[in-house]
C-alpha cells in the first residue's frame, strides 16, 4: 500500500481580525448602549407615569402624608388671600370635590411657585413680589391649580420611580431622589406637554373669574426678565417650564382665536399688600 502525506494547509493572514477599526467599533458600542438606556428611559417615563396616574387622589393625599409637614404658616393675610383666590380657581375649573388644594406661602426671596403631591401648592415671596396685579397673580395660581387637576405631581413621581427603578437594575446605582426633606418640597418635574396644557387651562379659568384674558401674558413677560442670578437656586418654576417666548406665543393664539379680550382693566392688588411682603 502506497503511503500518502497530508499537510495542514496554511491559515490566511487577517482571518481572526476585523475590518472594522477598533475605535470604530466601540463607537458603534457606546451608541448602541446609549441608545437603549435612552429608549428604556422614555419607555419606563411613559409607563409609570402612565400607572401612577391610575391612583386616586385620596391614595395620592395619604402618600403626602407619610413625610413630615415642617412648613409652618406665618403670614396669616397673605395666606388668607392667596386662599381667597385660590377658592375662585377651583371653581373656575370644577375640579372634583375630592381635591382639596393646600396653598403655602413661602417668606423667602426664591422666585418660584410649584406644585407637588397631595393637592399642595407653594408660592414664594420673592416671585410674588414681581408680580403687579390680582389677575397675574391668578393666573400663576391657576397655572399650578391645573398641574393638579391633570394629576401631574403623581404621574411625574411614576415617571420618575420608573426610571430610578430601571436605571439601577441597568446601570446598577440610582441617583434619583423621589422625596425631599420634607416630602412636600419635591421638586417633580412636568413635560413640556404638562407645562403647555396648563398654561391653557389656567387662561379659560382666568377669562371665567374675570371675563378677560388680561394678565396671562404679564407672567410670562416676568419669567423672561429675570436674570440668570436670580436663577442660580434653579427653581422648579422655570427650570422646567417650556421657554417664555414660546409660552406668550402660546397664550396669544389661544387668546386670539377664542377672541378674549386683553384691554381691560386688571384688577388692583389689596392696599395691604407690600405689607404682608414685608
Amino acid at each position: 500500500m502506497s503511503g500518502r502525506y497530508y499537510s495542514n494547509s496554511q491559515i490566511p493572514e487577517g482571518i481572526n481580525t476585523s475590518a472594522a477599526h477598533p475605535a470604530l467599533t466601540f463607537l458603534k458600542l457606546i451608541i448602541a448602549f446609549v441608545l437603549i438606556v435612552a429608549i428604556s428611559g422614555w419607555l419606563l417615563g411613559k409607563s409609570g407615569g402612565y400607572v401612577f396616574s391610575l391612583v386616586p387622589f385620596e391614595k395620592e393625599v395619604e402618600l403626602a402624608a407619610l413625610y413630615p409637614d415642617d412648613i409652618e404658616e406665618t403670614n396669616l393675610e397673605m395666606q388668607d388671600y392667596l386662599g381667597g383666590l385660590i377658592e375662585k380657581i377651583v371653581q373656575a375649573m370644577n375640579l372634583p370635590k375630592v381635591m382639596k388644594i393646600h396653598v403655602h406661602y413661602v417668606e423667602d426671596e426664591t422666585k418660584n411657585a410649584f406644585a407637588t403631591l397631595g393637592g399642595h401648592l407653594f408660592v414664594h415671596k420673592g416671585l410674588l413680589s414681581q408680580l403687579s396685579n390680582e389677575n397675574t397673580i391668578t393666573m400663576l395660581l391657576a397655572h399650578e391649580v391645573a398641574h393638579i387637576k391633570h394629576r401631574d405631581p403623581i404621574r411625574s413621581l411614576g415617571q420618575e420611580l420608573a426610571i430610578s427603578s430601571g436605571m439601577a437594575l441597568l446601570l446598577g446605582k440610582s441617583d434619583i431622589r423621589l422625596l425631599g426633606k420634607s416630602g412636600l418640597y419635591t421638586n417633580l418635574k412636568f413635560s413640556r406637554e404638562m407645562e403647555l396644557s396648563c398654561d391653557r387651562e389656567a387662561v379659560n379659568a382666568l377669562v371665567a373669574i374675570y371675563g378677560h384674558a388680561n394678565g396671562a401674558s404679564e407672567l410670562f413677560h416676568v419669567l423672561a426678565s429675570l436674570t440668570e442670578d436670580e436663577l442660580i437656586q434653579e427653581p422648579d418654576f422655570f427650570v422646567t417650564h417650556p421657554q417664555s417666548e414660546n409660552r406668550i406665543a402660546e397664550i396669544t393664539a389661544l387668546v386670539t382665536k377664542a377672541k378674549w379680550s386683553t384691554s381691560e382693566e386688571t384688577v388692583a392688588l389689596p392696599d395691604e399688600f407690600n405689607l404682608w411682603l414685608e
